[in-house]
């Protein structure tokens, strides 16, 4: 390939860089290195060389790319090397994912040129595997099988090893206000990035709805004298945590749940906002999916337990805003977490 063609690639690779995890609409740009060898009625022996790739994501599990493949190619009888090229295009399916590993299966058409006889046709499969290296990097490596159409469809093989990075399409972000009315300074809380959804539209505008509701009712409330101690808020803003990639309770989580109920059977008005987070492994919308779960099994203990489920707000951030130094399988456990906030508390937390 020449220098332009490398320049070229760079510059779409480092533009790239602060692309996130495949979703709908995510961009993926690849190079490889490429192995092949031919059936020997091609008039041809084994080829090495490279390429590079540029696919789109129509769901985390389906893409669709294309590819340009370059390799120089040795022939049998002591005949000439030559080049040879391959531009296909084809679907790729993801059956399946485990944490960073992907599984990937392909099949699509192509077409191929030898510098001095073959331009054919034909059509391809992919079988291949993909391993995250971060939210917007991974190592993947291909085995492709083309079959030629008008070769009486001799075929050759490839084994492609190389990197993609992925770009994924703009997203809005909300900002909420919340005064809290404790003895704390006014706090500002900002809502997760996400793309534009009905579900998520709706659950904005239901918990807007619960905060005008529960800002009017502490509005005509009496007044009380806030007064509070050290261990009431420290029971409340005790974190719970989960095991990797699940969002069951277990013991220290419920004996954690249990101080903050009897917390709030002293204190009737008061009102938190529940937020559940996970750690980088699994794609961004799996992990935003999974926070909200860890979020909603602590919300369903307290109210099991008596609490009024308009006192209990939820949000998740995923596998945003991590625990700094938190690399490693051991750091990533303080992850996967639900974090309580005090939202409004106008008696804050009452003496008994």
């Amino acid at each position: 390939m020449s220098f332009r063609v490398y320049a070229v690639g760079l510059a779409v690779l480092v533009w790239a860089v602060p692309a996130a995890a495949q979703e709908r609409g995510t961009i993926e740009f690849g190079g490889f290195a490429s192995a092949a060898s031919f059936d020997h009625e091609l008039s041809l022996k084994t080829g090495y060389g490279g390429g590079g790739r540029v696919g789109a994501f129509l769901d985390p599990r389906w893409s669709i790319e294309f590819e340009d493949a370059e390799m120089r190619a040795t022939r049998p009888n002591g005949l000439r090397d030559v080049n040879v090229g391959l531009l296909s295009g084809r679907l790729v399916g993801v059956p399946v994912k485990s944490g960073a590993f992907s599984l990937l299966l392909g099949g699509g058409a192509g077409v191929s040129t030898e510098t001095n006889f073959m331009h054919t046709y034909g059509v391809d499969a992919l079988a291949g595997v993909k391993i995250a290296m971060a939210d917007n990097v991974a190592f993947r490596v291909d085995g492709v099988w083309d079959w030629l159409a008008n070769q009486d469809w001799k075929a050759y093989r490839s084994v492609r090893v190389g990197m993609s990075v992925y770009r994924r399409p703009s997203r809005r972000v909300e900002t909420r206000t919340v005064t809290v009315t404790a003895p704390a300074p006014a706090a500002v809380y900002v809502a997760h990035e996400d793309s534009v959804s009905a579900a998520e539209t709706r659950r904005l505008r239901n918990r807007e709805a619960a905060l005008l509701a529960l800002r009017d009712s502490l509005r005509n409330a009496p007044r009380i004298v806030p007064t509070t101690t050290a261990a009431m808020m420290e029971t409340m803003q005790a974190s719970i945590h989960f095991a990797f990639d699940k969002s069951t309770l277990d013991d220290s989580a419920k004996t954690i749940l249990d101080q903050k109920v009897a917390v709030f059977q002293a204190n009737p008005t008061m009102t938190i906002v529940m937020v559940g987070f996970t750690d980088v492994k699994g794609t961004d919308t799996y992990n935003m999916a999974l926070g909200e779960r860890r979020a909603e099994a602590a919300k369903a203990y307290l109210v099991a337990k008596g609490i009024d489920a308009g006192r209990v707000l939820m949000e998740s951030k995923g596998e945003r805003q991590q625990i700094p130094n938190s690399a490693g399988a051991a750091g990533e456990a303080p992850n996967r977490r639900a974090v309580f906030r005090l939202l409004m508390t106008p008696d804050v937390i009452r003496k008994p």
